[in-house]
């Protein structure tokens, strides 16, 4: 899973370089206005408390699919007993964050439509693995695509709120 690194590189990124004081500073630059403020608050204190959830789960996910697929039995297990739990509790999680700004509030819609559609997808694929039908799985497979796209929309999104908030500029590494 791709994105989860890209997520897990922006937090740490933008908790490292980029942590709010009391003064509202960001990498040594006062920042000002309430969006600006909105979004450092939103990643730095919202995010970040979340963030674990859906990398563990992520990577939990990643070590019994694709290249490191066993078995239908192992990845259903995965699924049913930690994947889908913790991603669970990361969606509801990430639903429970409520940025102050509309324009926040729409780039974080984004995320957590994102994030909906990969939880329906690991539920689906699921579904599929039990019912031992292929199609159901590809559906699953197609869900996750879909939640993977919607994480990439949310990161250039939330980019152009840090570029034109002054905050900072988001860099791939």
């Amino acid at each position: 899973m791709k994105y989860s690194i890209s997520l897990l590189i922006l937090c740490f990124f933008i908790f490292f370089s980029g942590c709010a004081s009391h003064k509202n500073y960001v990498g040594g630059k006062l920042i000002s206005g309430p969006a600006a403020t909105d979004i450092v608050n939103y990643v730095n204190q919202g995010l970040i408390s979340i963030a674990e959830l859906e990398k563990k789960s992520l990577e939990r996910y990643a070590s019994v699919a694709g290249k490191n697929f066993t078995s239908n039995q192992k990845l259903l297990e995965t699924l049913k007993d930690f994947v889908i739990p913790t991603y669970k509790r990361f969606v509801t999680g990430l639903g429970n964050i409520s940025p102050e700004t509309q324009e926040v509030r729409n780039v974080h819609a984004i995320y957590l439509k994102a994030a909906e559609a990969t939880l329906e997808g690991f539920q689906t694929i699921m579904v599929g693995l039990e019912n031992d039908d292929e199609r159901i799985i590809q559906q699953g497979n197609k869900k996750l695509e879909e939640g993977q796209a919607g994480v990439k929309k949310w990161r250039a999104a939330l980019n152009e709120l840090y570029i034109k908030n002054g905050v900072a500029e988001l860099k791939d590494k």
